[in-house]
């Protein structure tokens, strides 16, 4: 690039003489080997160079082909901060490698800048912009690559830090502990701290209406149950090791958060629904947990604590039963009692405070169903309307079993729909029986409306949330999903939080490959189910549970074939 040579391919300046003249233009050669890298040398007759130099794009393409065809899991591989490091560097390198092509085309083909700048003919200076503007181009392309990256990395980090959310989830009621809460140790044999759980301060929705959390019809102590603490796990399993006994189990929260004055940052679970995978077959069930148990058993650790060995009122006091409902533990365990469940955790901050009570929630599900719970997922309201609408922009498929329809406005003591981005009260909303193509919102609408005419109770609402996740799962791909990943990351950042580890990733997206709707069974925990009245519960219905999940997928059909080890497996 340092003299200007003649418009010939092989005279003086070039290195390799071709034999033929090369009449183009060495802005043409540029062009061409921005487009293709060695296309712009071949055609100034340099064949040989320019195969050595599309090598590398060669090599790049069939791989890309290779993992597109065979291994589109290997894209979901680099989903660690070491493998997106490396994808930045790679992107940086192959802009330096796009970058040498083009100026090598240049001139081989007989180009100059120096020379053509320096004889300020109009027509060559056009062409050293042309060459300029091929630069800016390739900044801006890499550029971008290199943003989503970044993006992608910034995103796993708010969503899939085991420290908890490092992202702003919505409107944070509780940035700390509140200091007057000790987090000193308490004996196992002094229980006189153990007195009511205080109820929830906020006892109102955004609109000034009674909150949509039912008391259960008990408002004194009910019957006395104690369960044996000999027989409560120690405690539920590391999101580290989720693969360790052949299943995973996962604890699903719809978090009640949002810009609503009515709720608790996340502190109070809309729903609750444990995913059980067995990973060599692919079999799958969800199990609906209703929150308003009361009595959920909890884990040594923390049960020892409760008189009942369990969270609920303890045997002999005026305790009132409504105070204990599950809905309530996350917020128990994180700003209330503590020290109770200092097992997971003593951090004051608002994340790990977060992260306890998430805990706790997996510790009493996992007590109560007698499986080890894994992980967990949260999501809340807002970011569950932004997942629907990014993975099904056209419109969520769901197939509507029976109509859903609000009562009345001014229907006494039942309030309106309380939105998720915090505004008034919705009124009349109907969804009507057979498939419905739903946006974000109303799907969210049907999933958790309870207030509905001939169907009102959280139970019909549970199975309602289960017919969306089914229809989500129905419409979502995971490996066709890749190309949107930095779509569905930004959407979700803020919104999401779990505790599987971000190396997890491909197995996860591999097994969830072969859960569909067709192998996936479907329970709801409730009084029809657990015989247990008003959702209280005692031994014999938490028996009850569990022998059910414990037989839940038998007549779940595989959804692996070969039996090779299914969710181990990393293909798409």
């Amino acid at each position: 690039m340092a003299v200007e040579s003649s418009s010939q391919a092989g005279s003086p300046g070039s290195n390799e003489p071709s034999g033929q003249p090369w009449h183009g233009s060495p802005v043409v050669a540029a062009v061409a080997s921005f487009a293709i890298p060695g296309l712009g040398q071949v055609l100034a007759g340099r064949r040989t160079r320019g195969v050595i130099v599309a090598i590398p794009m060669l090599v790049v393409i069939a791989a890309i082909v290779f993992i597109a065809i065979f291994a589109r899991h290997d894209i979901l591989n680099a989903l660690s901060q070491n493998g997106l490091e490396g994808l930045l560097v790679f992107d940086v390198a192959l802009f330096a490698y796009r970058v040498w092509a083009m100026f090598d085309a240049y001139a081989v083909a007989g180009g100059s800048l120096a020379g053509a700048m320096r004889s300020r003919q109009p027509l060559r200076l056009a062409g050293v912009a042309v060459v300029a503007v091929l630069l800016v181009t390739d900044v801006g392309i890499h550029g971008v690559v290199a943003t989503d990256i970044t993006s992608i990395q910034q995103s796993l980090g708010c969503m899939a830090n085991p420290d908890g959310p490092i992202c702003q989830m919505g409107p944070l009621a509780y940035q700390t502990i509140p200091p007057d809460f000790s987090m000193a140790p308490i004996a196992s044999g002094d229980l006189t701290d153990n007195g009511p759980t205080p109820s929830p301060t906020d006892t109102t929705g955004a609109s000034g209406t009674p909150s949509d959390t039912p008391s259960p019809s008990p408002t004194a102590t009910p019957a006395p149950v104690v369960y044996v603490l000999g027989d409560l796990p120690q405690n539920t399993g590391s999101a580290a090791d989720w693969a360790a006994d052949g299943y995973l189990n996962v604890l699903l929260i719809g978090a009640d958060q949002g810009p609503g004055g009515g709720r608790m940052s996340g502190l109070r679970p809309d729903s609750m629904m444990l995913l059980e995978v067995n990973i060599k077959t692919g079999q799958a069930a969800m199990y609906g947990v209703p929150r308003n148990l009361i009595n959920v058993p909890l884990p040594a650790a923390s049960a020892k604590y409760y008189g009942c060995h369990c969270y609920g009122p303890s045997p002999g006091t005026n305790q009132v039963a409504a105070n204990y409902l599950i809905d309530y533990l996350w917020q128990e365990a994180a700003v209330i009692h503590p020290q109770y469940y200092s097992q997971y955790g003593t951090g004051r901050t608002w994340a790990a405070s977060y992260v306890r009570g998430v805990d706790a929630l997996k510790g009493a599900v996992g007590a109560l169903a007698g499986v080890t719970v894994d992980g967990a997922v949260v999501i809340n309201l807002p970011g569950f309307v932004k997942l629907v609408n990014t993975i099904a922009p056209n419109g969520l498929t769901v197939d509507v079993p029976y109509e859903v329809k609000e009562y009345p406005k001014g229907t006494k003591g039942i309030p309106g729909y309380e939105p998720a981005n915090g505004g008034p009260d919705i009124w009349g909303i109907d969804i009507k029986a057979g498939t419905q193509i739903m946006s974000g919102d109303v799907a969210l609408e049907y999933a958790r409306m309870r207030h509905a005419v001939g169907y009102d109770s959280d139970y019909y609402r549970m199975r309602r949330q289960q017919i969306v996740l089914k229809a989500v799962r129905a419409q979502l791909d995971p490996c066709t999903l890749l190309p949107n990943i930095p779509t569905v990351m930004s959407a979700l950042t803020g919104a999401l939080w779990t505790d599987l580890p971000v190396s997890a990733i491909p197995q996860l997206a591999a097994l969830a490959e072969h859960i569909g709707t067709a192998n996936i069974a479907s329970y709801s925990l409730d009084p029809t189910t657990t015989g247990a009245a008003y959702d209280v519960l005692d031994q014999t219905s938490v028996n009850k549970v569990r022998n059910i999940v414990a037989h839940g997928l038998d007549s779940v059909p595989a959804g692996l074939t070969g039996g090779s080890g299914g969710g181990g497996g990393l293909s798409c």
